[in-house]
């Protein structure tokens, strides 16, 4: 099955109607220009006559708050992409925008254009949090522009940022919560960047700002990948794309081009963990044996961490036995045996405290 994608168009600051603390959307798209209608619908037309699979995507209008902009410009937007959807074309238009941004006449518009996804930034639940970083609404907002949402048919994605201005554990662990409350189809977890020439850059400058530590970061996110993923409500992005402009505006924060696979390779490396302590005694009085994890299908690099930090801390802890990683189909994603592997005095092999975990479970 082929992957699902997005065809994104990214209006930086258009329909905000403040600043967060946070924002800088052109570095973020990498881009100041707005995209004009025509320049839409050239650029969905050449998608798919270079044959992509419109089926198996959606035009995507990210960045400013789609929903609050002047309403013959949203309707422009939406009237450009009618031609690309339907049977041959794209499967449907997913939009970002604010909570306070979507009355039933709005969505009504929406659902008329062929809209199927509405993905709302809600950040943070907590009004304390989202008034120390000029968001403009609240966590009321929030609840009753997802139950519209849901009420209309569209599929709700929501959107948190973890260590914004003010934030704390509690908070942060209540964001979520609540969130997952509220039944999203899809979440997108980002952890917060300072960009250079925000409110948060200044308050980080003059001290005011302390961000969470990158471990307290990894695990709360590899916390809610377990959780979501329990929940069945599908992670689609952990981490800020790596747009053009990012790296020369970030001054601080988490970002990382492959988030996600560090906090899921810590999930991995949690169960080695727990493996080791479970059978202190067979790798304790056990020579010239190896650890053998076993995993499924291209989930190798998850198992042996990145740079190999897992193999590294695997050896730590068990007065350096190696680690053997292979990939059985059999196993999916998650899925995780291990054992320690050695010999017998006849020279055959043989396999000493086998287990098998689900690495997404909490433990």
């Amino acid at each position: 099955m082929k992957q699902h994608c997005n065809l994104a168009f990214f209006i930086p600051h258009l329909g905000c109607p403040n600043q967060c603390s946070f924002c800088d959307q052109r570095a973020i798209s990498g881009t100041i220009a707005v995209p004009d209608p025509e320049a839409i619908a050239a650029r969905c037309r050449e998608y798919l006559t270079a044959g992509g699979n419109g089926r198996n995507a959606e035009i995507a209008f990210f960045g400013g708050s789609f929903t609050a902009i002047p309403r013959a410009q949203m309707i422009s937007y939406l009237e450009a992409v009618q031609p690309f959807l339907g049977a041959d074309g794209f499967s449907g238009v997913r939009i970002s925008t604010r909570p306070d941004a979507v009355p039933e006449e709005i969505l009504r518009i929406l659902k008329e254009y062929g809209v199927t996804a509405v993905e709302l930034g809600a950040q943070s639940m907590s009004d304390t949090v989202l008034t120390r970083n000029q968001r403009g609404h609240t966590a009321q907002d929030v609840q009753e522009a997802a139950k519209r949402i849901r009420r209309y048919g569209f599929s709700l994605g929501l959107q948190m940022m973890y260590g914004l201005y003010g934030s704390g554990p509690d908070d942060e662990e209540m964001t979520l919560r609540e969130c997952m409350a509220l039944r999203p189809d899809t979440m997108r977890l980002y952890p917060t960047v300072i960009l250079e020439g925000t409110r948060l850059a200044q308050l980080y400058a003059a001290g005011e700002y302390v961000l969470p530590s990158w471990e307290e970061m990894l695990d709360f996110v590899s916390r809610a990948i377990c959780r979501l993923r329990e929940a069945g409500i599908r992670l689609i992005r952990c981490g800020l794309h790596a747009e053009e402009g990012l790296a020369d505006r970030r001054i601080g924060g988490f970002y990382h081009p492959a988030l996600r696979e560090l906090a899921e390779g810590r999930l991995y490396l949690r169960a080695m963990e727990q493996w080791a302590e479970q059978h202190r005694s067979d790798w304790q009085s056990s020579k010239e044996s190896v650890v053998l994890a076993e995993v499924a299908t291209g989930c190798a690099g998850l198992a042996a961490g990145h740079k190999k930090a897992n193999r590294r801390r695997l050896a730590e802890i068990t007065s350096g036995q190696r680690l053997r990683i292979s990939e059985d189909c059999r196993l999916r994603k998650g899925g995780m045996r291990i054992s320690l592997c050695g010999q017998k005095d006849d020279g055959t092999a043989k396999r000493i405290g086998e287990e098998v975990y689900d690495v997404f479970k909490i433990t």
